[in-house]
């Protein structure tokens, strides 16, 4: 009769130890696989390259690609000295504001040459300045184109026309006046510009 029984739990006992260990086994395995499979996923964002300067130096505004790349600089004009040379164009002279029929004009002779101022003031004419009767002035050895304030550029302009070319020729007039007889000071008084003929002959000669 004994023969015949099966011990408590005599046939279930080394299955189940056995089993245990590979539960373990396959959990393991799948942990694994889901941490390889999680950093496959993220290293496609995380370790991406950023573009380098060079690549991002092109920019696409509206379909139309332009380079922002700068061209060649223009080269700098250089002296001897190799210092950058100043090219800047100065006018030493404005061109005149006024026409010249609104610029008096008088002639005075100061060159002891006889009817200087008369010959000169019929030179200017055909300029079309308004011009005062001929005057004397006091005897001088210097040709003067003196002119009243504002009127530097007619006063140039006039000098241009006689054909002369020094600036020094070009005075303003002086607060006390000018050095004529007083025959002559009311017309002095009454140009913008006064030519005071001297004997160097700059304008008129014997």
């Amino acid at each position: 009769m004994s023969n015949g029984r099966r011990s408590k739990g005599g046939g279930l006992g080394p299955s189940n130890a056995a089993a245990a260990p590979r539960g373990v086994l396959l959990i393991v395995v799948a942990v694994a696989l889901g941490v390889l499979l999680l950093w496959k996923g993220l290293g496609a964002s995380e370790f991406a390259v950023a573009p380098t300067p060079e690549e991002t130096a092109t920019t696409t505004t509206e379909g139309v690609t332009t380079d922002t790349t700068d061209g060649p600089e223009a080269p700098t004009e250089t002296g001897i000295d190799g210092e950058p040379l100043d090219t800047t164009t100065t006018t030493i002279f404005p061109v005149a504001t006024l026409p010249p029929n609104e610029v008096t004009v008088l002639v005075a002779n100061g060159a002891r040459i006889s009817r200087a101022a008369t010959s000169v003031t019929d030179r200017i004419t055909p300029a079309g300045y308004t011009l005062l009767a001929p005057a004397n002035a006091d005897v001088t050895t210097q040709t003067t184109i003196f002119y009243r304030s504002g009127f530097l550029n007619e006063a140039k302009g006039l000098m241009d026309f006689l054909e002369l070319d020094d600036p020094n020729l070009l005075v303003s007039m002086p607060a006390r006046g000018l050095a004529v007889p007083e025959g002559s000071v009311e017309r002095v008084g009454q140009a913008d510009i006064v030519v005071i003929l001297g004997s160097d002959g700059l304008i008129i000669s014997e």
